[in-house]
């Protein structure tokens, strides 16, 4: 008489995944419960303490401290909603009706401390960044540059954080583009030193949403999706050409975040270079 055939392996199905440098530290630590904070067909933002961590299928924009799957959104259902439990720790992500592992890491992209001593050709760069932004962007130009200028910028910031609607405020877009060109041109502060604006912004954390304020701590420290860092960069090396083929990648991201990230880049450009820059 044969013996009977194993009964099949009970639990959620097991997604494997690629860890962020970031964030990789919550996914192999002790477990921990977590909360969802807001879920699409692109992944699920999990809100762990006082961190973030997003966990994004592959056609995703890469944020940088993203948990990335290796499928794209048609083949993969997280089956999570805001409000659900999680549980994150010991190597894996324990949503409500699947398992994603940590399996390897990748590497974000960040902007170079300093992109290059030869700014190129800084007013044609001006002139690109401004091409899409015509009209409605006013609010965001004028209190990027007074943030970015200003010794105590804590009034701009308070007018910007949080402001506009949505998962990324557009206030808070444009402060993220800021900080990534102030990055870009090597005008943050030395290690160690006072930072006005980072402390500002960090004080108003509290009056954005928590995926918003993760992502503005990211592009303090240089850290962004890749198109915006391809964007960035070419801005910080006055290279005209090359943030015009960038910028297209970036207008597409989201349905406003994208264009206000560049009215955020293009005002603090702008600000910061303005005794460089020549009339074209």
């Amino acid at each position: 008489m044969s013996s009977p055939a194993p009964a099949p392996a009970c639990g959620p199905p097991v997604l494997p995944g690629a860890l962020s440098p970031l964030t990789a530290d919550l996914v192999r630590g002790p477990r921990h419960t977590a909360v969802v904070l807001a879920a699409s067909r692109a992944g699920v933002y999990l809100g762990v303490g006082d961190r973030v961590l997003p966990v994004l299928t592959s056609d995703a924009f890469a944020l940088p401290g993203a948990v990335r799957l290796g499928q794209p959104s048609g083949e993969v259902r997280l089956g999570a909603r805001p409000g659900d439990i999680a549980v994150v720790g010991a190597g894996a992500i324990r949503l409500p009706t699947v398992v994603v592992r940590g399996v390897r890491t990748w590497r974000p992209a960040r902007v170079p401390a300093t992109c290059a001593t030869d700014r190129g050709d800084l007013a044609h760069v001006c002139t690109v960044l401004r091409a899409p932004l015509a009209g409605g962007d006013d609010w965001l130009t004028a209190g990027v540059a007074r943030a970015v200028r200003d010794a105590d910028p804590r009034e701009a910031v308070t007018a910007l954080v949080g402001r506009g609607p949505g998962l990324t405020p557009s206030g808070d877009d444009a402060l993220a583009g800021a900080l990534l060109v102030r990055r870009s041109l090597g005008r943050g502060p030395r290690p160690g030193a006072p930072d006005p604006l980072l402390d500002a912004v960090r004080a108003r954390a509290w009056a954005t949403t928590a995926v918003s304020a993760a992502l503005l701590q990211a592009a303090a420290d240089g850290f962004a999706t890749g198109e915006v860092v391809d964007l960035v960069t070419a801005v910080g090396r006055g290279d005209a050409a090359r943030a015009r083929s960038a910028l297209p990648a970036v207008l597409a991201i989201g349905h406003t975040s994208g264009r206000d990230l560049v009215a955020g880049v293009s005002a603090a450009f702008e600000a910061l270079t303005s005794s460089e820059r020549v009339a074209v």
